[in-house]
């Protein structure tokens, strides 16, 4: 590790301590259950939208294969582009309902995607209802503003959620905290008794990033880069905007999203704060208990995408936003009784944040093998990245310590015990997520100082593997035939296309959208779908002068 790091690590652990001062705890109630309306069986199909997307003229790009990309039956096709929302500004409710107002037709359709997927797993509407209401508890303690966005957006496309194939199954509030919350709905409901260790799934989501400093750029600036790594249905309809609240403590900020969310996976600010989020580790993770069905992974706490949107809506430098997603506000302490943010995504979730100057990894799990919340902060330097100027992150977690729920430092407590690297290993002694982590370490490393955008989108289009060594893959051997490694089940590679049979590309994901932001440009570049897919310039939007918006 190097000096700096060394410093700031030791700062970071006194500002935990700090943070961690007794709070009162202040009770709250929890509304009733709404009632269920329609057979999800009996469905019509989703009517074409009807707005035409509203491109700026100079994202001249295009993916050539997102017309052959996985749509479910009677859904429209997904448009070249987000689609570009504009700047959206007033109260945190005026924001969300010009964004309700100008994408309600794609909230609608990730609405009923993620609904059909989602229901079957929960059970029935109720217990997705329950589970939303303790997210809406929990999140008025920590991040009120978010729920404000989110009753903004329902009134804005409450016309179109009203006509959807599922009108009545939730409020249209709840209908867009559902789509803020999809990922920890994904996660099973109690089933059992007794408290046991969360099985981690074979279906392994691989969104992958990484920060270099300026000291590792060819031109000094810092280049933050990332991925969200699903499936295209429902979440390749896509839209992009600026926010510019009136609120005093917020910044302006810019985000890519799956229509309906307010943070989604890569978004910054005009403070240069960049942050990304992930879901995290999956290992000795406790699971909830029908008699505490809210305990375990169940509990209420900071989804990954409402994260993005805290951290880049509230923070002024990468050192602040890690404060929010580890500590929160000192309000959240005093309403909650929660020392520490509770941190989840199905499991565990992890955030990477940076500025021009500075990177963090937060890595976070809602309830270890005891049932005890947890974070650590990993900083430049920590997994021996040269000089300490860069770091990278997947679905795994690497930190060699923690801090507990009384947000005491515990080094006995490995973060990486809970999902590291090399744990449940499937090709060269790697998981998934950590072919990924050690592509990108070894791709930095490789090309240290001479490192640009144009370096970064090259990469994201990359086939093959580096492990732990830095020794390259190309290919695996496969019932005697040796196939790309883009297209092996178990092989991450950086632009990963399929997780069916080894050699056939399922068109089903992998990349939904791949960003790449220059803090001290205030620009963040996007491709819509994989990135060795996209031809011609990738979609462009700085801070400084974003595109102009054309209502249509």
């Amino acid at each position: 590790m190097s000096d700096a790091a060394k410093l700031d690590r030791r700062a970071w652990i006194k500002i935990a301590a700090s943070a961690s001062a007794a709070a009162a705890i202040v009770p709250g109630g929890v509304p009733d259950a709404p009632g269920t309306s329609s057979d999800p069986s009996a469905v019509r199909p989703p009517a074409r939208p009807s707005r035409p997307a509203n491109v700026p003229e100079q994202w001249t790009g295009h993916n050539r294969q997102l017309g052959n990309y996985y749509c479910a039956p009677g859904y429209p096709a997904y448009e070249a582009h987000p689609r570009y929302l504009g700047e959206l500004s007033g109260s945190w409710h005026q924001i969300g309902k010009q964004y309700g107002e100008r994408a309600g037709d794609l909230i609608r359709m990730v609405y009923e995607g993620w609904y059909r997927e989602v229901l079957p797993v929960q059970g029935s509407p109720a217990v997705i209802a329950a589970y939303l209401r303790q997210q809406e508890h929990y999140y008025e303690a920590l991040v009120p503003e978010a729920l404000e966005m989110m009753q903004g957006i329902a009134d804005g496309a409450g016309a179109e959620l009203a006509a959807s194939a599922f009108p009545q199954e939730l409020s249209h509030f709840h209908k867009i905290l559902m789509i803020n919350s999809y990922f920890g709905l994904q996660a099973k409901a109690p089933a059992a008794e007794t408290a046991e260790l969360a099985s981690p799934e074979d279906d392994v989501h691989c969104c992958s990033g990484a920060v270099i400093l300026g000291p590792a750029t060819r031109d000094g600036k810092t280049i933050h880069l990332s991925s969200e790594d699903q499936h295209f249905f429902p979440q390749e309809y896509l839209v992009t905007f600026v926010v510019r609240p009136s609120d005093p403590r917020a910044y302006r900020y810019t985000v890519t999203d799956s229509a309906g969310e307010i943070g989604s996976e890569h978004a910054q600010n005009e403070k240069g704060v960049t942050v990304s989020g992930y879901a995290g580790g999956t290992v000795g993770v406790l699971g909830p208990t029908l008699s505490r069905p809210f305990s375990g992974y169940r509990r209420p706490g900071l989804d990954w995408q409402v994260g993005n949107f805290y951290a880049a809506a509230f923070a002024d430098s990468a050192r602040r936003a890690v404060e929010l997603l580890t500590a929160g506000r000192p309000e959240y302490r005093a309403k909650s009784g929660n020392k520490i943010v509770i941190g989840k995504c199905r499991l565990g979730a992890n955030w990477v944040v940076s500025d021009q100057n500075s990177a963090y990894v937060v890595e976070s799990i809602p309830a270890d093998q005891h049932g005890v919340a947890r974070y650590a902060v990993r900083v430049p330097g920590d997994m021996g990245e040269k000089n300490g100027h860069y770091i990278a992150s997947t679905n795994n977690v690497e930190a060699k310590d923690s801090y507990d729920e009384d947000n005491v430092h515990d080094p006995g407590h490995p973060m990486s015990q809970h999902g590291n690297a090399v744990q449940n290993p499937r090709h060269f002694g790697l998981n998934i997520t950590g072919m990924r982590f050690w592509t990108l370490m070894w791709l930095i490393r490789n090309h240290y100082g001479e490192i640009n955008v144009e370096t970064v989108q090259a990469w994201r289009r990359a086939h093959f593997i580096y492990d732990r060594m830095g020794v390259r893959y190309d290919d695996l051997d496969v019932g005697g035939q040796k196939v790309p490694l883009h297209l092996v089940p178990g092989a991450a590679t950086l632009c990963w296309h399929t997780s069916g049979p080894a050699g056939v590309d399922s068109l089903k994901g992998v990349d939904t959208y791949v960003s790449v932001s220059v803090a001290q440009d205030l620009t963040s570049y996007r491709t819509k779908g994989r990135p060795c897919e996209w031809v011609g310039p990738w979609d462009a939007l700085s801070l400084r002068q974003p595109p102009a918006f054309k209502p249509a």
